[in-house]
C-alpha cells in the first residue's frame, strides 16, 4: 500500500471539519505515514497522531463544548470574546488578551502523549518564530508548548516562549504544510479549511472577526502562491459556510458541511491507492 502523508490546515472554528474528513481514513483503515499541521491542524493533528480516532476526538471535542458550569462555547447568549473568556485565562499584558494556559491544560489532560516521540504518527507542527521573522518547524521534545506555538493568533492568544525565542501562529507563514511531507510519504492528502469567499452582507462585522477576516485573506494569499508551485496530490478545498473563526458552538453545522468532503477524499483515497 503507498505511504500516505497529511497536511491539516489553519481555520479557526471551520478546522473542526477535519475531524469529520479524518474519518475517510478510519473507514478505509488507513494510517497515515506523517501528519503535518499549523494552528488548529496542529491541535487535532496532534491527537491523531497520537493514536485517538476521529469518532473519539468528536467525543471530546463534544464534551468540552456541552460543559454546562463554564458555558465557554455558548457564544450567542452574549458575544464570542466575552464567552471564550470563560475557557482562556484574560491577559492584557502579555502581547495577547489571551494566555491561553487553561486551553492548553484541557488538552494535555486528553492527549495521552506528552512527547513528539510518543505519537504514533510522526508528526510535524508549524509556528512562526516572532524575533527570525520565519518558519518554524517542531518535530521533536515537548509535544503541548510547540502545538502552543502553532495556535497563537497574533492579538489573541500570547505568544509562546521557548529557549529564550517566541512564536505566534504558524498560519502566518504556512497555513497548509503539505510542502513539509511530500518528500516522506508517496501520496500527500492536504485539507484546506480557510474561510471561503464571501459576498457582503449589509453588516459591519465586529472588530475582532475583522481582525481574524484579514488573518485569512492573507493565509489565502499565501496558500494560493504556494500551490502555483507545488501540489498535493489530493488537495480537499472546503467551503464551510457561515462559520466565523470563533463560532465553535456550531459544530453541527460544520459536521454538516464537512461530510461532503469526507465523501470527496474517500472517493478519491479509493482510486489512487
Amino acid at each position: 500500500m503507498k505511504k500516505v502523508g497529511l497536511a491539516l490546515g489553519a481555520g479557526g472554528a471551520r478546522g473542526l471539519a477535519h475531524i469529520k474528513i479524518l474519518e475517510a481514513f478510519d473507514e478505509l483503515g488507513i494510517k497515515p505515514c506523517i501528519i503535518s499541521g499549523t494552528s488548529i491542524g496542529a491541535i487535532i493533528g496532534a491527537a491523531y497522531a497520537s493514536g485517538i480516532s476521529a469518532h473519539e476526538i468528536e467525543k471530546k471535542v463534544r464534551n468540552l463544548l456541552a460543559k454546562k458550569d463554564s458555558k465557554i462555547w455558548d457564544f450567542y447568549k452574549n458575544s464570542e470574546i466575552k464567552l471564550l473568556f470563560s475557557l482562556v485565562d484574560f491577559e492584557s499584558n502579555s502581547g495577547g488578551f489571551i494566555k491561553g494556559d487553561k486551553f492548553q491544560k484541557y488538552f494535555e489532560s486528553e492527549v495521552p502523549a506528552k512527547d513528539f516521540n510518543e505519537l504514533e504518527i510522526p508528526l510535524k507542527v508549524v509556528a512562526t518564530s516572532y524575533w527570525e521573522r520565519k518558519e518554524k518547524i517542531f518535530q521533536s521534545g515537548d509535544l503541548f508548548p510547540a502545538i502552543r506555538s502553532s495556535y497563537s493568533l497574533p492579538g489573541l492568544f500570547s505568544p509562546q516562549e521557548i529557549e529564550g525565542n517566541l512564536f505566534v501562529d504558524g498560519g502566518m507563514v504556512n497555513p497548509l504544510p503539505y510542502d513539509l511531507i511530500i518528500d516522506e510519504c508517496d501520496l500527500t492528502v492536504a485539507i484546506d479549511v480557510g474561510a471561503p469567499v464571501n459576498g457582503a452582507d449589509n453588516e459591519t462585522p465586529p472588530f475582532y472577526e475583522i481582525l481574524f477576516s484579514s488573518f485569512q485573506i492573507m493565509q489565502n494569499s499565501i496558500l494560493n502562491s504556494k500551490l502555483k508551485f507545488s501540489r498535493p496530490d489530493i488537495l480537499i478545498k472546503t467551503e464551510i459556510k457561515n462559520i466565523r473563526m470563533l463560532e465553535f458552538s456550531k459544530i453541527d453545522e460544520i459536521f454538516q458541511q464537512a461530510e461532503l468532503y469526507k465523501a470527496k477524499l474517500l472517493k478519491k483515497l479509493k482510486k489512487l491507492i
